[in-house]
C-alpha cells in the first residue's frame, strides 16, 4: 500500500491557535512517521515508539507533545478536540496496518517454509516411486530431521488476528493446509508407498523371481527379497529357503543396479555353507543370463579376519575350534573339567547347577514362567540347560 496517499495533516485553528497562545505549527502523519513543523524546524518521531510523543486532549483543545531525543521536549497546542480524536485515531490504524502487515508477512514466510520443506519430502517420495526403489529409513529419518522447526499454534493464532485471514484472503485456507500437512505423521503413508512398491515389483520382477531358482520363489519369499530397506531382517526356520532367498536378493539387487556385484557378500556360519552359497549364486546368475557375474561368498570369521587384516596389516591367530561348532563344545567341555579339577568350590557349584537346576527345554512354543512353585509349595528358581 502507498504510504504517500495515506499522508494526512493537521494544524491549528485560528481560535485555537489565538487562545493557547501556540505558535504555527503543522503535523504531518506518513506512514509510521509522525513529523511537526514548528518555528522553522522540523522534528520526526516513529509512532510505534509510543515514548517519543503524546496527544492529550483538554476541555477544547488537544496539544502534541514531542520528545525526540537529547532531553528535548517540543509543545504544539490549539489543535481542536474532533481533529484531534481524527489524530489518534489515524494513528491507531497506522499501528494497526504496520501490525497487519507484520502478520501478514511472517505467515507468508512460515508458509514459504513448510511449503519448501513439503516439496522436498514429495521429491524424494517421487524420486523413490519413479527410480522403483524402497523409501528407506535412512531416507524417512533424513526428511523427518529437514522438517523446518515451527509453532503451528503461533501460527494460527495469528490467522485469527483481526483483519489478517480478510488481508491474505485465499492463502488463509492454503497456510493452514500447509500447517496440517507439517503436522501429520507421514510413516504411514511411506509404509502404504513401500507396500505399493512391492505389489508393482513382484509382478515387474515375476520372471527374475520365478526362474532364479529351479522353482518360483514362494511370496513369503519373493516379498522379502524385493523388501529392500537399508537393513532388513528375515526370521526364517531351517529348511524354509534362507539360502534361496539371499541368492535371489543379490540377482535382484545386481538386475535392478541398486548394487555392484563387488560390493555385495553372502555371509554364512560355516565353510560348508558359504561354498553352497557360491555355488547357489552361480547357478542362478546362469539360469537369469548373467552367468558373466560373480559375488563373494564368505563365513562370518572369515570375513573378520579380513577386515582385521585390511585394517591393522597382521591377522589375528584363532584357534581352529573358535571357528568349528563341535569343536567348540568340546574345547568349552574340556575347559569346565580342568575347572572343576582345580576348584572344588567350582565343582560343587558346577553340580549344584547341572544336576539341580538343570532343565531341559520346553517343547517348541510352549509358555513357561521363569519362576513356579514346587509340588511342596515352596519357591524355586528353574534354569535352562542347552549344552
Amino acid at each position: 500500500m502507498d504510504s504517500k496517499r495515506m499522508a494526512k495533516e493537521w494544524t491549528p485553528s485560528w481560535v485555537g491557535q489565538h487562545v493557547t497562545g501556540s505558535s504555527g505549527w503543522r503535523l504531518r502523519l506518513e506512514g509510521l512517521e509522525l513529523a511537526l513543523a514548528l518555528d522553522g524546524r522540523t522534528h520526526r518521531v516513529n509512532v510505534e515508539d509510543e515514548a517519543t510523543y503524546r496527544v492529550n486532549a483538554g476541555t477544547f483543545w488537544t496539544d502534541i507533545t514531542f520528545h525526540p531525543g537529547q532531553g528535548r521536549e517540543v509543545r504544539a497546542d490549539g489543535l481542536p478536540n474532533a481533529q484531534g480524536a481524527a489524530l489518534v485515531q489515524a494513528l491507531n490504524v497506522a499501528l494497526t496496518e504496520k501490525r497487519l502487515r507484520e502478520d501478514v508477512a511472517f505467515l507468508k514466510s512460515q508458509q514459504r517454509t513448510i511449503d519448501a520443506w513439503l516439496d522436498h519430502k514429495a521429491e524424494q517420495e517421487r524420486a523413490c516411486f519413479e527410480q522403483r526403489r524402497w523409501f528407506t529409513h535412512e531416507q524417512q529419518e533424513d526428511v523427518l530431521a529437514a522438517r523446518p522447526t515451527v509453532d503451528a499454534a503461533a501460527l494460527r493464532a495469528r490467522l485469527k488476528m483481526p483483519g489478517v485471514a480478510v488481508r491474505l484472503g485465499p492463502a488463509a485456507q492454503a497456510i493452514q493446509r500447509s500447517l496440517v500437512a507439517w503436522e501429520a505423521d507421514h510413516r504411514p503413508a511411506w509404509a502404504a508407498l513401500n507396500a505399493a512398491h512391492v505389489e508393482r515389483e513382484l509382478v515387474a520382477c515375476k520372471d527374475l523371481l520365478d526362474r532364479v531358482e529351479s522353482k518360483p520363489l514362494t511370496p513369503e519369499q519373493a516379498r522379502a527379497v524385493v523388501c529392500f530397506d537399508n537393513r532388513v531382517q528375515v526370521v526364517a526356520s531351517a529348511g524354509s529357503g534362507k539360502t534361496s532367498t539371499m541368492v535371489a536378493k543379490a540377482a535382484y539387487a545386481i538386475q535392478r543396479g541398486f548394487v555392484d556385484p563387488k560390493r555385495i557378500v553372502l555371509l554364512a556360519f560355516n565353510k560348508q555353507a558359504a561354498e553352497e552359497l557360491k555355488e547357489r549364486a552361480g547357478l542362478a546368475f546362469e539360469r537369469l543370463g548373467m552367468a558373466e557375474v560373480t559375488v563373494e561368498a564368505s563365513t562370518f570369521h572369515a570375513l573378520g579376519l579380513r577386515l582385521i587384516g585390511k585394517a591393522t596389516g597382521e591377522k589375528p591367530d584363532i584357534p581352529d575350534w573358535a571357528t568349528d561348532a563341535a569343536g567348540g563344545v568340546r574345547k568349552l567341555t574340556d575347559i569346565v573339567d580342568q575347572l572343576k579339577d582345580r576348584s572344588p568350590a567350582f565343582r560343587r557349584q558346577w553340580d549344584l547347577f547341572r544336576f539341580v537346576f538343570g532343565k531341559d527345554l520346553p517343547a517348541f512354543g510352549e509358555r513357561e514362567p521363569a519362576e513356579v512353585w514346587d509340588a511342596q509349595g515352596k519357591a524355586s528358581v528353574r534354569t535352562r540347560w542347552g549344552m
